[in-house]
């Protein structure tokens, strides 16, 4: 199914930060409160000293920002005027996309619900997409759960959840178009993104692998050609995986590496309307870890450097597949 849906995913996940994040009075503290689902480890009280609201987790070297004042990540303590902005924001949001895209691809499309695999589409990098889709999603639901007061560990697979079931959501209504339907290919790179932000959370080492993406419209959109708009602009799309290079290295080793340069290995696709002959491309590109580029230590700015980490800002470049071609830029 079109990359569209990782765009889709973005737009909704975006518009669902503005409202989450940004410098909300904090609500009251209420005496509603969750049983905690799991007691983690105590961190043992290292050296590394946790400031007025961070957390230092056991074997990381940074701690973690709280949310509010009294935010326990071990236990569940809902606050429910930030969970009442959280759900009516994410059901006004499913609505309206349900409501657009019905109206947009939905409409005239409506047959009985069928499966139908894509193995050969867009050369497989559309899987990347629904991969970037899934992880962004279940990042932000994340993220609205722990704002929400929502312990750690539920958080975390409530992220998942929601970030997995928006995707096939949406897969589940695409088995119910002519033109497409229920792509189970598609439907396992959406679940599988949507697990990565529990591996980077979980799994030593893996939260200094980062999927990317970044765009620069086409030849067909800059001449006006193309038909669509930038979401279905395809060729424009590039996405990447990024290492994280100074938080894999030894101790002794990190004064020698910048902190905040990455690397990054990119898929594309190109000439899709053009030629019969579809072309992957694979770049090898210098990147930036955005939450050692930009300042501000607080959960706000904390959880915002990591959503700006789902994208890849221009940097140099080279093209390694199926040919070399060296990007002083790459967009």
């Amino acid at each position: 199914m079109p990359l569209r849906r990782a765009h889709q995913t973005l737009l909704f996940l975006i518009l669902l930060t503005a409202v989450t994040c940004p410098g909300i009075a904090q609500s009251p503290k209420d005496s509603l409160g969750l049983t905690s689902r799991i007691e983690l480890p105590e961190s043992g009280g290292d050296s590394l000293g946790t400031g007025e609201t961070g957390e230092v987790i056991s074997g990381e070297e940074t701690p973690k920002p709280l949310p509010f004042e009294g935010y326990d990540p071990n236990h569940t303590d809902v606050r429910w005027g930030r969970a009442a902005i959280v759900g009516g924001t994410l059901g006004a949001l499913v609505t309206g996309i349900h409501i657009y895209q019905r109206n947009a691809w939905w409409s005239d499309q409506r047959t009985s619900f069928h499966f139908q695999d894509d193995p050969i589409y867009a050369l497989n990098v559309d899987k990347a997409g629904h991969f970037l889709g899934g992880a962004f999603g279940s990042f932000l639901g994340q993220k609205s759960l722990e704002w929400s007061g929502f312990s750690r560990d539920a958080s975390v697979w409530g992220g998942f959840a929601m970030g997995a079931l928006f995707e096939l959501y949406v897969e589940f209504e695409d088995g119910f178009a002519k033109d497409w339907g229920f792509s189970p290919g598609d439907a396992y790179a959406d679940v599988v993104g949507a697990f990565w932000p529990v591996m980077q959370e979980y799994v030593p080492g893996v939260e200094h692998l980062q999927p990317k993406f970044s765009y620069w419209p086409s030849s067909a959109m800059r001449n006006g050609t193309h038909k669509g708009n930038a979401i279905d602009d395809y060729e424009g799309q590039t996405y990447w995986m990024s290492l994280h290079v100074e938080g894999l290295l030894p101790r002794s080793w990190k004064p020698y590496w910048p902190d905040w340069l990455a690397l990054a290995v990119g898929v594309s696709v190109r000439n899709m309307e053009v030629h019969e002959i579809k072309e992957r491309n694979v770049i090898l590109a210098l990147d930036y870890d955005m939450t050692k580029v930009i300042p501000g230590d607080n959960w706000f700015m904390h959880t915002l450097k990591q959503a700006l980490n789902y994208i890849r800002f221009p940097a140099p470049a080279i093209r390694i597949s199926p040919n070399y071609v060296a990007y002083g830029l790459y967009f």
